[in-house]
């Protein structure tokens, strides 16, 4: 085989290995060829540096490559960024609190940097992020009433303004959460999350409990140190310290 057709031929494996990690539910399980790809990462240098330039060229980085498989961190205006215009038809304030509500589950699963470097499985519950975030909320307009908090983040604001203004519950006919209260926008937040690779349902732990795969710790990790992610991990940090 010539070096030109071995460098193609790497070329090739290493663009298996980026479309594995685009295909969010795609897993490395023993014998198969995502994990044979990855194994190759891991011990590969000339390998992994092939990946990480294909990776770079179509506007990823590959932030790790945990038990689950490679993840892969869209540049924000890279072809491969999401974007809430991505998501179903949603108003102003919609998209304020799912933005809230993805920073809050953060947030509470991961309040202290050394979190970040914990593979141990996260678990979330529906009630409790809810809970989290009106306690935090709440804890925010005080400090900003004795003024110990800055006057940026208007978006922040208006975000936390319009949570608090919904009800936690509101049921349709057949009983389901309805769209309009607090604790159907984080089943959604949690169910586009799935469909990312970012979370898994826990069904026999119950029907509110999500496991956080390591997609999105790595992700988190990557993008934080906005203020108002470092607020509400500053809050979960208290609370569990208070816990203790």
């Amino acid at each position: 085989m010539t070096a030109v057709a071995a460098d193609l031929t790497e070329v090739r494996a290493a663009a298996e290995l980026v479309a594995f990690g685009l295909r969010r539910r795609s897993r490395p399980v023993e014998g198969s060829e995502y994990r044979a790809l990855l194994d190759r990462y891991r011990s590969e240098l000339r390998f992994r540096d092939v990946v990480d330039t294909m990776a770079e060229g179509l506007g990823l980085e590959v932030l790790g490559t945990p038990r689950s498989g490679i993840v892969l961190a869209p540049e924000p205006s890279g072809p491969f960024a999401t974007r809430l215009g991505d998501l179903r038809a949603m108003d102003a304030e919609e998209k304020l609190v799912f933005g809230l509500v993805l920073l809050g589950i953060a947030a509470y699963a991961y309040p202290q940097d050394v979190d970040f470097d914990d593979p141990e499985t996260k678990l979330v519950d529906v009630v409790k992020i809810d809970e989290f975030l009106r306690s935090a909320i709440d804890t925010l307009r005080v400090q900003e009433g004795e003024g110990t908090v800055g006057h940026d983040g208007e978006r922040a604001r208006a975000a936390a303004e319009a949570y608090a203004d919904l009800p936690q519950l509101i049921t349709t006919q057949t009983g389901r959460r309805a769209r309009g209260c607090t604790l159907r926008a984080i089943e959604d937040v949690l169910g586009w999350l799935s469909d990312q690779g970012a979370a898994k349902e826990a069904p026999t732990l119950g029907p509110d409990v999500h496991h956080l795969t390591d997609r999105f710790r790595l992700l988190v990790g990557d993008s934080a140190g906005g203020a108002a992610l470092d607020a509400l991990r500053e809050l979960r940090a208290a609370q569990d310290g208070a816990a203790r």
